[in-house]
């Protein structure tokens, strides 16, 4: 495994050395360690204070309205949604490596940037943190929103219809998973973004689910209850359901416990070509879905796709096999079955044994995108007849 994380490889700001145990088999530690924090690795020492006799040239103004909360049309506020420990911040960490990884199998490129200082410190150093420190972010506290610039690359017209590049600003929350529970103080705040959100991308962690602290269900329905309640007395239920776009990301793909399960269950395919990285067909995608509930969970993920099913239009859902941080590749970058996971304990710290090269992370984001899109082009608003 020459590729394997060296902690003894001295890096800026890097690691200490350390004793590295590699799972035998290619699997997991047998108990997760807490993740490092983002903010407290690496960090520059406090700067000392400036005397207030220096001159300051250039004061910041308060950021405008439409920079953070606007409305305009480019505009796009995503719900991302999730039971403690399902990877929300990890997704969010892993959007930009997945965008510039996009070329990579595609033609044309998406470009992700932060649109507040806050927000562009998010994106550097979450890549760090995942690229060269090899390291998960920490858990996240409360509600936290950020919003970024996204762009994409043109698409053909068809039919008829011309041509567009995809550019909006993408608003999103990354809020911890104890915030979905319907004790939480800060459920409400939680409740009213996901309500005037376009689309959610809600994180489905079939690892998780099999713990009762983290168990999907507990966190979805009590937040779906008031999610309904919200929409309704606004006047903006379609017959009877929830308007929203809806990606369903059946997370950590990667992990022994989902990946083998699906491979001998016979879901998996692999590209024959470049990394040969494993994949759920998109076609198959729901149907996958469909058997992590019936077959693979149990009663509390059936009940986690029954009540989806419920509250929203079931054509307006898509699904996903996703990874935040891919297969572990071999030194000739090809996925390698013998050997393929990514994390490792290094000194009682989670580590990501080679670069991450995300599933199905960008995507989901992508198709929402354009159906809101396409729902806003037909001339009733984003939410197919109803105005905000």
């Amino acid at each position: 495994m020459s590729d394997l994380y060296n902690p003894n490889k001295k890096e800026s700001g890097g690691p200490e050395p350390a004793s590295v145990t590699a799972p035998a088999g290619g699997g997991l530690p047998p108990s997760a360690p807490p993740r490092q924090a983002l903010a407290g690795a690496g960090d520059a020492p406090e700067p000392a204070p400036v005397p207030d006799s220096v001159p300051v040239l250039e004061a910041v103004p308060v950021p405008s309205a439409g920079q953070v909360n606007g409305t305009a049309p480019d505009r796009i506020r995503i719900g991302l949604w999730g039971a403690p420990r399902s990877g929300k911040t990890t997704y969010l960490t892993a959007l930009p490596i997945a965008a510039m990884q996009y070329q990579r199998h595609n033609e044309g490129s998406w470009n992700i940037a932060g649109m507040t200082q806050e927000a562009n410190a998010f994106l550097t150093q979450g890549v760090d943190l995942l690229t060269r420190r090899r390291a998960f972010p920490p858990a996240s506290m409360g509600v936290h929103g950020m919003a970024w610039s996204v762009q994409g690359p043109e698409e053909k017209g068809k039919l008829g219809f011309r041509s567009r590049r995809p550019n909006f600003v993408l608003e999103i929350q990354d809020a911890a998973g104890e915030v979905f529970r319907h004790d939480h103080p800060q459920q409400a705040q939680l409740v009213g973004h996901l309500a005037r959100s376009h689309g959610l991308i809600y994180l489905f962690d079939p690892v998780g689910d099999a713990e009762e602290a983290t168990e999907s269900f507990t966190y979805l329905q009590a937040t779906l209850i008031q999610l309904a309640a919200r929409v309704r007395d606004q006047g903006e239920l379609v017959d009877g359901r929830l308007p929203h776009h809806v990606s369903v990301c059946i997370a950590k793909f990667d992990h022994p416990d989902v990946f083998r399960p699906a491979v001998e269950a016979g879901w998996v395919t692999q590209d024959t070509v470049g990394s040969r990285l494993p994949r759920v067909p998109r076609e198959q995608s729901e149907k996958f879905f469909q058997w992590m509930c019936d077959e693979f969970r149990g009663s509390n993920a059936r009940l986690v796709r029954d009540a989806l099913y419920a509250h929203f239009d079931p054509r307006r859902i898509s699904y996903y096999a996703a990874s935040a941080v891919g297969f572990r590749l071999n030194p000739q970058h090809v996925f390698d079955y013998g050997d393929y996971v990514q994390p490792v304990a290094v000194d009682g710290t989670l580590r990501i044994r080679t670069s991450p090269v995300p599933i199905n992370v960008l995507e989901p984001l992508i198709d929402l995108e354009s159906r809101i899109h396409r729902d806003r082009g037909r001339g009733g608003g984003w939410r197919g007849g109803k105005r905000r």
